[in-house]
């Protein structure tokens, strides 16, 4: 409001048959923000909202909860190589050179000319001629419309360097999740080799047993199809081990060729315990991504300003000085320089309602970006609420899936022993092995699976890794 002030008392002073229009046209370019009040209170909490922080902050430094060297390494590597991160850098030097661009107008512009001719008539001799300007304009910030332009500048540099640390955290959530899916595959890709090879132990006692009598060619057969199966089974899982290879070579902007030779064989980790009792949604609100689509609404509402401000007079200064002369070490001698300044005031009377239909425009693109900030607000709240109902629900799976393999593996130890007895039919076998691979598969799943809802919470809640 200051510069406003300040441009408006020169102008009186340069004009001042335009006082009166002057007052009015003050007073209606000192519009209030026009982001709806409630979707204020809901700002974060860095960018100017009235609700009461809160004492609990976002969980930070989450990657050294998992204590693995080798994802820390891969989550190095991504931050450097990543081809999204690399896009997001460049989208933040473009904002930034965008501002310069934008604070720019506020500043006069100066262009040198320099002109020279030679010409020729007829039976004359030639004649030389030179010429050197100088010209200077400026647009007097009168309503401040040039500086909301600049702010609008300013806040979009912010929301994309907001998003860019939004895109680095999530990067090393993603590089996170893929690794320990790889894990996973890896353990499931050994389950299946050792089951392989039990059923084929199997095989061979049963071969012996009935070229002694003891078993039926049926059992032969069963046990046949059922290796065959594994076998089978074994290589498709093989291949959705190279394609997790591949999706962790992706984000580590490596060539996805679905091998890594300088990654070591890891386990997953056992996590610690969560203190869900002090985390809430209500964390979410300084979460980058948040950040960035409130800073995105706080420029279309500088945009508007804009817009509105663009339908008043503007003022622009003038001036120029030059020189002329037939010899060119002769400019700028000061015996010919000439000069002018002139003060221009330029009001819109009819654009066919392009200025009026701006303004609506940015107004309606204010409020889309209102909603779009609403949209991302309340899905980081139910992201938050959903990782915490997860959390407690896959830990009480887990404990009774630990329970179902304990039970199975000791039944499919029991249920072979007493089929070499002759106590069982191979069929029965046959089923307990099944309930064993299929609850050491379960654990191997749902251990990953908590392992990802934990990155996803830790995500969601927003602290840095």
């Amino acid at each position: 409001m200051s510069t406003l002030a300040s441009n408006s008392t020169q102008v009186v002073k340069m004009f001042p048959p335009i006082r009166p229009l002057l007052v009015v046209l003050l007073l209606a370019g000192c519009q209030s923000v026009a982001i709806d009040p409630e979707i204020r209170q809901l700002a974060p909490d860095s960018l100017g909202a009235s609700a009461a922080e809160t004492s609990i902050a976002a969980p930070s430094g989450w990657l050294q909860t998992f204590a693995d060297p080798q994802l820390n390494q891969w989550v190095g590597q991504a931050i450097n190589d990543n081809f999204s991160l690399q896009e997001a850098r460049a989208r933040v030097e473009a904002a930034r050179q965008q501002r310069r661009i934008t604070a720019a107008s506020l500043w006069p512009q100066l262009d040198l000319g320099l002109d020279g001719q030679r010409r020729k008539a007829e039976d004359v001799t030639p004649v030389n001629s030179f010429d050197v300007s100088l010209d200077i304009s400026w647009e007097l910030d009168l309503w401040g419309k040039l500086d909301d332009s600049r702010d609008a500048s300013d806040y979009r540099l912010m929301s994309e360097q907001a998003q860019f640390q939004a895109t680095r955290i999530s990067l090393a959530a993603q590089v996170a999740r893929r690794w320990y899916d790889l894990v996973a595959q890896r353990q499931l890709s050994e389950l299946f080799r050792q089951r392989v090879h039990n059923l084929q132990t199997n095989l061979d006692i049963i071969r012996s047993g009935y070229r002694q009598g003891i078993n039926s060619a049926l059992d032969v057969y069963l046990a046949r199809s059922d290796l065959a199966t594994e076998n089978s089974n074994l290589s498709a899982q093989l291949e959705r081990q190279k394609e997790a290879v591949r999706q962790l070579q992706l984000l580590l902007g490596q060539h996805p060729s679905g091998s890594l030779t300088s990654a070591d064989s890891s386990e997953l980790p056992e996590l610690p315990g969560l203190d869900a009792e002090n985390l809430n949604s209500q964390l979410v609100r300084n979460r980058y991504d948040v950040q960035a689509s409130y800073l995105t609404l706080l420029a279309g509402d500088r945009e508007l300003a804009r817009a509105h401000k663009d339908r008043f007079p503007s003022v622009r200064l003038t001036g120029s000085t030059g020189d002329s002369s037939d010899e060119f070490d002769q400019l700028l001698d000061g015996g010919s320089l000439a000069w002018s300044l002139l003060g221009g005031l330029t009001q819109p009377l009819f654009a066919g309602g392009r200025l009026q239909a701006r303004q609506y425009q940015a107004k309606a693109e204010l409020e889309q970006q209102e909603q779009r900030y609403l949209q991302t607000l309340f899905d980081a709240f139910a992201e938050v609420e959903r990782g915490l109902t997860n959390e407690v629900a896959l830990r009480q799976q887990l404990e009774q899936l630990f329970a179902a393999r304990k039970h199975a593996e000791a039944a499919e130890e029991l249920a072979f022993e007493q089929y070499r007895q002759g106590l069982q039919e191979y069929t029965s076998v046959l089923e307990a092995q099944r309930r064993a691979f299929s609850a050491q598969n379960n654990v191997i799943g749902l251990r990953n699976q908590l392992l990802q809802n934990r990155i996803n919470l830790y995500l969601a809640l927003g602290g840095d890794y």
